[in-house]
C-alpha cells in the first residue's frame, strides 16, 4: 500500500470517502510530499496549534499536500471538512512515508 523509497518526494493517494467540496464534488485522489524542516517550523507559528497541538496534524498536512483533486490550494480550514476516515487515512498515510522522527499524532505528541 505505501512505498517508503528514500529517494521518492512526492506520493499518490486515493481517500476512502473524499473530500466533498462547496459544489458537491468529491475529491479522493491526491499527492503529498514529505514535509521539511519549514514545515515543521510552521507549527511554532500557527496560534491555534499552541493551546490545541493536535491541531498541527492539519497544519502539516495542509502544507505536504500538493494536490487534492482538482484542488492545489490546500488549507486547514478545507482539511476540517475531512470526514473522519479520510483524515485517518491520510494520517496513516503520511506516517507511513515519513521517517520515524516526522511521524504525526492526533494526540499532539
Amino acid at each position: 500500500m505505501f512505498e517508503n523509497q528514500n529517494s521518492q518526494t512526492k506520493f499518490n493517494f486515493s481517500l476512502p470517502v473524499g473530500l466533498l467540496d462547496t459544489a458537491s464534488t468529491t475529491h479522493k485522489s491526491g499527492i503529498i510530499r514529505r514535509a521539511t524542516g519549514a514545515d515543521e517550523l510552521a507549527l511554532t507559528k500557527n496560534p491555534p496549534t499552541w493551546d490545541n497541538p493536535s491541531y498541527g496534524v492539519l497544519v502539516i498536512l495542509s502544507r505536504t499536500i500538493v494536490r487534492l483533486g482538482d484542488l492545489s490550494d490546500i488549507t486547514t480550514e478545507l482539511l476540517e471538512q475531512l470526514f473522519l476516515p479520510d483524515l485517518n487515512y491520510l494520517l496513516k498515510f503520511y506516517n507511513a512515508i515519513a521517517l520515524p522522527e516526522a511521524r504525526l499524532s492526533l494526540s499532539g505528541e
